[in-house]
């Protein structure tokens, strides 16, 4: 009896420190960061019939996992040694779970892993099993604490499980962003979507079309549309179905063309600063407050032109854009400092290419 209460105690440690961090980082996991994975995979599987909730779906399949784990654990009864095995089932799940990647708007797939889970599930069992059989032959089971090898070789191996899961599922930065802006779009949170990736350079024409159409609904688009990379020029001001598409969030949503900021943006896009000039006193007044990029689209102009048709001053763009020139001239191919200072400009963008 006293042999099987100090078996029981020198378990009881690992099975409540190892439950403890599989159920966060599974809830975390699911709820930080695959949440818009999964909310696009089941929108695509399900054809638009299913909405993913955030937070039920991170607690139901954070409990379905830990189950599976019991179960798991039921069979095998792995408490001592590589009792974090029991753990990999649940994790295998997970990986498959969050590994889906979308091609276009209409098609998931898991890659590989439909038939490579299996085929690791079937090692781990055997693992499991050698384990096992070893343990029986075990004559006295060493006191289990925050220091012995037992605990850590547990703890690591589930921190292994979890590194594993991070490395293989989908951690394509752009496409998070963009499913993460899209459901922020179908709740109109306009803002929200535009600081989705907002200090990285990842982008892609399909982000830049979300990030254009966030601009348009808050009238930022002449204001901010150039603080952002941008990828595709003009022709992903609305979706294509091609380049510029999206999962979730509905073509029918989109902003109607033409409109003045999209006239104008559209040539600041494609640097047809000619046409942008000629065309941006029909939508607004030169003598009032123009939004920050035509400034500085209509300054950099009067400055390429010996004749411009608009003639146009503004002393602090006029100053900023000399500022512009020197440090372009210091940095000569060494962009990152120029774009650390004016990347948030539309002079950089022209210039970019």
């Amino acid at each position: 009896m006293a042999s099987r209460n100090l078996s029981n105690n020198n378990s009881k440690l690992i099975n409540v420190v190892c439950a403890v961090l599989f159920v966060l980082f599974t809830f975390c996991y699911l709820y930080f960061y695959q949440a818009d994975v999964i909310a696009a995979a089941q929108h695509v599987f399900s054809g638009g019939q299913t909405r993913y909730d955030r937070l039920i779906g991170a607690v139901l399949i954070t409990i379905g996992l830990f189950c599976l784990h019991l179960v798991f654990l039921g069979i095998t009864r792995l408490t001592y040694r590589a009792h974090a095995l029991t753990f990999y089932p649940s994790l295998l799940a997970l990986l498959v779970l969050t590994s889906v990647k979308i091609s276009g708007s209409n098609h998931g797939s898991f890659g590989p892993w439909l038939w490579l889970a299996p085929l690791l599930l079937a090692v781990v069992c055997f693992v499991a099993y050698l384990v096992r059989k070893y343990e029986v032959f075990e004559k006295v089971r060493k006191p289990v604490g925050i220091f012995s090898k037992v605990f850590w070789s547990n703890v690591l191996l589930l921190c292994f499980g979890f590194f594993f899961i991070g490395f293989f599922a989908n951690n394509d930065d752009v496409f998070h962003y963009r499913m993460r802006a899209e459901s922020l779009l179908l709740k109109r949170d306009y803002e929200g979507a535009l600081r989705v990736g907002q200090k990285s350079l990842a982008t892609d024409s399909s982000l830049t079309l979300l990030r254009i159409h966030a601009l348009a609904k808050s009238h930022q688009m002449g204001e901010r549309l150039f603080e952002y990379p941008l990828v595709g020029g003009s022709q992903v001001l609305i979706p294509n179905g091609k380049t510029a598409l999206t999962v979730m969030y509905p073509n029918d949503k989109f902003v109607p063309v033409p409109q003045g900021d999209f006239v104008l943006c559209s040539y600041l896009l494609d640097r047809k600063i000619d046409a942008f000039a000629q065309k941006v006193k029909r939508y607004y007044d030169l003598d009032s407050s123009l939004p920050k990029h035509y400034r500085e689209a209509l300054v950099l102009y009067n400055h390429l032109r010996s004749n411009p048709v608009v003639a146009y001053k503004h002393e602090v763009a006029e100053t900023d854009f000399a500022d512009f020139q020197k440090l372009m001239r210091e940095c000569g191919r060494n962009k990152a400092r120029l774009r650390d200072v004016y990347g948030n400009t539309y002079w950089y963008y022209y210039y970019e290419k």
